[in-house]
């Protein structure tokens, strides 16, 4: 391993390694019931074995329930073959344009091995919901934006609920880990949902302002002006920089990369700059799609993170 690599690994493993941003703008009034829903409402689940997908390791199923204004939610639900009572559970989110398939089987077989659950969804728009729409569709709109990111994580709070009512998981440990859209997601989810106690975030930031003025992910890509400040305000009450603070006392993990186009570097400081104790910060010296040679440190440093805040074994 290169010094330059080494460097890059540890420096800011439990404490950031570069200046950060000035603290936040002061959150919207009202932000914190963005996320609100009603959990009397009947979840209607229904859940397939998928034979064809079993190993050695887990059984996986094809779930399906009532998310957000009664919308299908299709899910996937990994189980270890060798569990018994209630096991830690981790719930994934994806990426732009991807779909909850992206990853999933590696993930299930991983974390099976160690008798986790792994239970992944298909945000709004994507995979089974695109809706005619997809993924890079919604994101060029501020409307299907907003939508995309508020209902796909009351979609994962009824997921959670499903799983409550299924009592497949031990309600004191359950994380998420999610990838660049389903990382902003994931810091927004265990902010609003204090039954996540544990968070991995790849390459995933806050502040929208930084966000969209510097990135071309979002509504055709570097915003100045009036347009920027009409995106700003209408996804403001959304902003992890405001949501993931409210994690306090669970555990979050941040993985960014310095030289990433997608989610700017500034932006990714601004989430390590509002996230509480305990966290723990990696930044490498790559891009976006996080390759070696820092892929297996990156990994391999996340899985451990989570083996000792879901408490379950690594070896």
């Amino acid at each position: 391993m290169t010094a330059r690599l080494l460097i890059a690994l540890t420096v800011a493993t439990t404490a950031v390694g570069a200046p950060l941003p000035s603290a936040a703008a002061k959150a919207p009034p009202g932000f914190e019931k963005s996320f609100d829903y009603d959990r009397r409402l009947p979840l209607e689940p229904t859940a397939v074995l998928q034979p064809e997908s079993e190993t050695e390791t887990v059984r996986i199923q094809k779930v399906t329930y009532a998310g957000a204004g009664g919308q299908r939610v299709p899910a996937l639900l990994s189980l270890p073959k060798k569990r018994k009572g209630r096991i830690p559970c981790l719930l994934e989110g994806h990426g732009l344009t991807l779909t909850k398939e992206e990853g999933f089987g590696d993930n299930a077989e991983r974390y099976g091995a160690r008798g986790v659950a792994v239970f992944a969804i298909d945000a709004r728009y994507h995979g089974e919901r695109d809706a005619g729409v997809g993924g890079e569709a919604a994101a060029a709109k501020l409307d299907t934006t907003y939508q995309l990111y508020r209902m796909t994580v009351i979609d994962m709070r009824r997921g959670l609920d499903y799983l409550a009512q299924r009592g497949v998981c031990d309600p004191k440990r359950i994380g998420y880990e999610g990838y660049s859209m389903g990382g902003f997601m994931g810091s927004m989810l265990i902010g609003a949902d204090s039954r996540v106690k544990a968070g991995v975030f790849y390459v995933s930031g806050a502040d929208w302002r930084t966000l969209f003025s510097s990135s071309d992910v979002y509504f055709g890509g570097r915003l100045s002006g009036k347009p920027l400040a009409r995106a700003v305000k209408r996804m403001a009450p959304l902003d992890p920089q405001y949501w993931i603070p409210r994690a306090k006392g669970r555990a979050v993990f941040m993985a960014n990369g310095r030289r990433d186009e997608r989610t700017p570097f500034a932006s990714a400081q601004a989430l390590h700059s509002a996230a509480k104790q305990p966290r723990q910060v990696l930044v490498y010296d790559g891009g976006h799609d996080i390759e070696e040679p820092f892929r297996t440190r990156v990994f391999d440093a996340s899985f451990a993170f989570l083996a000792r805040y879901l408490r379950f074994g690594t070896g």
